[in-house]
């Protein structure tokens, strides 16, 4: 198993707690140009059609947040919300996981379908979701406001999605 593998597999993913917001609040923080409030993230938790996960860099359950994941199921699609995993921990299968795991749940409640919207220029996201089959299908230009910068809707049936283990 090589490097990348071996700090996936440490990692465990579990449903995001209110007691995880201040963790996420540091990871959305330096990953967005305008990160989420810890409002909207309690507001998430609150949902019923809310799911959020989070990735704890080790199997001990003190472990710190390592990433995170929000999105929404609604009828019979998945939509992605916010996902991030900490700078120093990227590029070790840690955002795969959260997607994997947000695919399988949308699966397991039914799902069909997953859509998301991606900054055209967030190269290193695209080339994630792609991996796993999803295909751009739209764009909106203009969209996100700090920048002017297009959003491309990207979406996929779930069923075909690749990547994705059944059994982690």
């Amino acid at each position: 198993m090589g490097l990348r593998n071996e700090a996936a597999a440490d990692v465990r993913i579990r449903p995001m707690a209110s007691g995880d917001i201040q963790e996420v609040l540091t990871i959305a923080s330096d990953a967005f140009l305008t990160p989420w409030t810890e409002g909207m993230f309690r507001k998430e938790l609150q949902l019923s059609f809310s799911r959020n996960f989070v990735a704890l860099s080790g199997p001990g359950p003190s472990d710190p947040v390592a990433g995170f994941i929000t999105f929404w199921v609604i009828a019979d699609e998945v939509q992605l919300h916010n996902m991030a995993v900490r700078r120093d921990l990227r590029r070790r299968g840690i955002a795969s996981r959260l997607f994997s795991a947000m695919i399988r749940e949308g699966l397991d409640e039914g799902a069909e379908t997953g859509t998301l919207e991606v900054r055209k220029a967030n190269d290193p996201a695209r080339k994630l979701y792609e991996k796993f089959g999803w295909r751009v299908t739209d764009r909106r230009p203009f969209y996100y406001s700090d920048t002017g910068e297009d959003a491309l809707i990207m979406s996929a049936e779930l069923k075909f999605c690749s990547e994705v283990p059944r059994h982690a």
